[in-house]
């Protein structure tokens, strides 16, 4: 063994100690994923996978809904953090105490449970509150206004309370995505905002605007945000990495819907471009709204969730309403320059009739084996990042009519 080997098995250790004390402790402090231990799920819940819950990144209050006769009290509960975080959970008497995974909790009479994620460097830490909560009957047929809205918890854009129908109580958009790649916009700047007393009654409504998302979304090759609405889930942390994976729809419902209507007026942006920022010449943008009824769980009693993928394409719809829109042969969308449907800047109620393509199986409906999705966005290609700028859709008075 020479002189150069040996010196370079005596530094190796040193090297190692290098590269170990480089590592430095995680910063992040999140719950990942939320489980009840029950030995006959179905008692409490309306499926199987209802007792676990993947949380995602900028949710904080973890809910589940249970039966509304079922009582749920002593239950293991276990939480999957970050790597090398700590939780802490807050006592009856306002102490913390460490959370010891399986650990039984009262979820009794809607009793909320308070945790705290702390990082595994001590620097951080994350609030979070977990409680179950009874299913509240839900009448049929739908009202929506858009008058309840208010600005989020950092004042930068506007969120809207939705029926009691959906899981959440809240509608979902993209505006915490556009928040991330145009950061200085105002709150009234955004894809999705209110306009107080613009609607046909001259109540408030919705305003949705497909907006330039500036050079951040340019770089991201996502050029621009369609304004949209729609009940279901947005993991905003997620958006950037896969805005159709992120985009998440739907509730479960236990009515057959038939037919919705709304107030709709319409003024398309003057160019429309492709996702690559070249203008397609010729071309009028359009708006979409849709109403959609699937099976959210499959045969092997896995759960199902559209998104932006198969949102309107899934195997696993039974029931469609759309907007009317151009189409090849085949089905798919094509490209037209012909007006749209008849609507224009002028206020008009439109009806869209849902149609079947299977039988609803009704043990399945009254347990929430079916989810529905309501939907409208400023683009109809605005989930591909086509459409043109400053296409604005406005959207009043929803009524969803069940059978």
């Amino acid at each position: 063994m020479n002189k150069t080997t040996i010196a370079s098995l005596a530094a190796l250790p040193i090297l190692l100690a290098s590269c170990i004390a480089a590592e430095q402790p995680n910063t992040e402090c999140d719950i990942e994923t939320v489980s009840l231990r029950l030995e006959t799920p179905t008692d409490f819940f309306y499926h199987d996978y209802d007792t676990l819950r993947t949380v995602i990144s900028a949710e904080t209050d973890i809910v589940f809904i249970i039966r509304s006769y079922a009582n749920m009290q002593s239950v293991p509960l276990s939480l999957r953090i970050t790597d090398g975080a700590s939780v802490f959970i807050k006592s009856d008497d306002g102490t913390e105490v460490p959370f010891l995974n399986g650990s039984d909790v009262d979820f009794s009479e809607e009793k909320v449970h308070h945790f705290r994620v702390v990082s595994e460097d001590g620097a951080w830490s994350r609030n979070y509150t977990i409680s179950v909560v009874h299913d509240v009957p839900s009448e049929g047929n739908l009202f929506i206004d858009f008058e309840s809205y208010r600005l989020d918890a950092s004042g930068k854009y506007y969120i809207w309370d939705a029926p009691e129908v959906f899981t959440d109580g809240l509608w979902k958009n993209g505006n915490p995505g556009f928040k991330i790649s145009r950061s200085s916009a105002k709150p009234m700047e955004y894809p999705s905002t209110p306009v107080a007393g613009g609607g046909p009654d001259g109540s408030a409504c919705l305003k949705l605007e497909t907006c330039d998302t500036g050079p951040f979304g340019r770089m991201a090759n996502m050029r621009l945000a369609s304004g949209s609405m729609f009940n279901g889930i947005f993991d905003v942390g997620n958006a950037l990495k896969d805005a159709l994976k992120a985009t998440q729809f739907g509730s479960p419902f236990v009515h057959k819907p038939v037919q919705m209507r709304a107030w709709l007026r319409y003024e398309p942006g003057a160019t429309f471009q492709d996702f690559d920022g070249k203008t397609v010449s010729g071309v009028t943008d359009e708006p979409d709204a849709y109403v959609v009824l699937y099976r959210n769980e499959d045969a092997g009693g896995n759960k199902v969730q559209l998104d932006g993928n198969d949102v309107l394409s899934s195997p696993y719809i039974v029931a469609l309403g759309r907007l009317p829109h151009h189409y090849n042969e085949d089905g798919s969308d094509r490209l037209s320059n012909n007006p749209i449907h008849g609507i224009t800047n002028e206020w008009q109620e439109v009806t869209i009739p849902v149609e079947y393509k299977a039988e609803i199986d009704n043990d399945v409906l009254e347990n929430k084996g079916y989810s529905l999705i309501i939907g409208f966005a400023s683009s109809w290609g605005g989930a591909y990042f086509k459409g043109a700028i400053g296409s604005k859709l406005h959207v009043d008075n929803v009524r969803l009519f069940c059978e």
